[in-house]
């Protein structure tokens, strides 16, 4: 999956499992921000899910964040990460490619792929671009309806315009 369906995913479940934003927003993106650059840019491994798409991962990072931020915030975090990879495992039936959730544990035969951005899209099927732009619509359709982060950022905009005008009186 790519960005918009990780933050649909994000967002679908902040809303379902009432988990801190921060937490689960930061952990729908990490595994991609630390694996893309490794296999893209350093070419360190033999594709774009190793070492953070694993469970060794999840539940390391998992950890330290909640020794550096606390219990809300990694319940966020498991959620995110775990939101992530179940997004990631959906695609990987539909795509080159797959998860390997027990790696280092397990030996895998390591499917050699994408080294960019471009290589990466091109190994997306229809039936996977389908399922990212049904997940993006549902989460888009939600915000829409949704009283509450509609006031949010009400709330914040008019906020944001009293400082202007305080700090610029």
């Amino acid at each position: 999956m790519i960005l918009p369906g990780h933050v649909a995913a994000a967002y679908l479940a902040t809303r379902l499992l009432h988990t801190d934003r921060l937490g689960t927003f930061a952990a729908c993106m990490f595994p991609d921000l630390v694996d893309k650059p490794v296999r893209w840019l350093l070419r360190r491994t033999p594709n774009d899910r190793i070492p953070a798409h694993t469970a060794l991962a999840w539940a390391l990072t998992t950890a330290a964040v909640w020794r550096w931020r606390g219990t809300d915030c990694a319940r966020g975090w498991l959620a995110g990460y775990g939101v992530h990879l179940a997004c990631d495992e959906v695609n990987a039936h539909r795509n080159p490619g797959r998860l390997y959730l027990w790696w280092p544990l397990k030996r895998y035969e390591m499917h050699v792929g994408p080294t960019g951005l471009q290589s990466s899209l091109a190994d997306f099927r229809p039936a996977s671009l389908a399922v990212e732009g049904a997940l993006t619509l549902l989460a888009a359709a939600i915000w829409l309806a949704s009283d509450d982060d509609a006031a949010t950022i009400r709330t914040r905009a008019s906020s944001d315009m009293r400082g202007a005008r305080h700090a610029s009186s």
